[in-house]
């Protein structure tokens, strides 16, 4: 899409019908179609990372509870939701730029996906962050010695 004017980013985060149009028009046919083509791959995509980082937050929870972390198991909780949130407001941006896509230029969609995109951003890296901190937070007392099995008669 670079190629036949505006990035991908551009896009996303123009903000302005007046932007839009003027990348829509600078694209052409062939910058819409690869568009359609990120937009098409861009939504599997966001399904996996949301769950993913939900997983991750929620194994952070699980090995707190097993560690004796009870406030972090709680921030686990809560943070976990963070994954399907940054997937939502992604999912809420492609829809955006579909509808613009299709001629729809008109406000609210291009200031949607300028809003979300930076949002589904921070949500996730917030995510991220708090699932490798939590992990080594619980990583030596979940991996420490092993249970001991009694095995006398």
């Amino acid at each position: 899409m670079a190629d036949q004017g505006a990035s991908l980013i551009a896009f996303e985060s123009a903000g302005s019908v007046a932007r839009s149009q003027e990348i829509v028009s600078e694209w052409g046919s062939t910058g819409k179609t690869a568009m359609w083509w990120q937009l098409a791959l861009d939504t599997p995509f966001l399904i996996g990372y949301g769950l993913f980082l939900a997983g991750a937050c929620a194994a952070v929870a699980r090995r707190a509870r097993v560690v004796g972390k009870p406030r972090l198991e709680r921030a686990a909780v809560v943070v976990a939701w963070l994954g399907p949130i940054a997937a939502a407001a992604d999912f809420s941006q492609n829809i955006s730029l579909a509808l613009i896509l299709t001629g729809h230029v008109a406000q609210p969609w291009p200031r949607i996906s300028a809003v979300a995109g930076p949002m589904t951003t921070t949500l996730a890296i917030v995510a991220t962050l708090f699932a490798l901190v939590g992990a080594f937070a619980t990583r030596r007392q979940a991996t420490g010695t092993p249970a001991r099995l009694d095995v006398s008669e």
